[in-house]
């Protein structure tokens, strides 16, 4: 993929869902698929990726999982974890994972693009989201305030 051509990588193991997001996404970005982590692997093995698109629950590997070994290929692509469940512990440990942020199924489909603009445009440092690290943090005083 050429340096100017923003390229995505949408990790996703129901193809509807998939599909969904290449339509998305595709108009503004150059998107590649992968059904499984392992196919995400051997992509990321080839070429970098500005962003990548993770479901939490792949075949084989977590996409929490596929999110710290992209991060450990690639410092600087951005992955953003999607998931149907929003655990609390799920969330921590995407954002601690490294994640960029956390979008919750079933998502607004402005949502996504409104987040994958923002990993776009961050800071090389701010990782995770000013919005995911205040969710973080909110989630972690109440559980303060829970234990105490």
């Amino acid at each position: 993929m050429s340096e100017e051509t923003v390229s995505v990588l949408i990790v996703e193991d129901e193809e509807p869902i998939r599909a969904l997001l290449v339509y998305v996404l595709n108009p503004s970005f150059q998107c590649l698929t992968a059904e499984t982590a392992g196919e995400a692997i051997a992509l990321l093995d080839r070429m970098s990726f500005n962003i990548i698109l993770a479901d939490v629950g792949l075949p084989g590997m977590s996409g929490i999982e596929l999110c710290r070994r992209a991060i450990e290929k690639s410092p600087a692509t951005a992955v953003i974890i999607i998931s149907g469940k929003g655990e609390v512990e799920l969330v921590i440990e995407a954002i601690e994972a490294g994640a960029f942020d956390f979008i919750l199924k079933p998502f607004d489909l402005s949502q996504v693009m409104d987040t994958v603009v923002q990993a776009l445009n961050r800071d090389s440092i701010d990782r995770p989201s000013s919005r995911a690290r205040e969710w973080l943090q909110a989630i972690r005083n109440e559980k303060s305030k829970l234990t105490a």
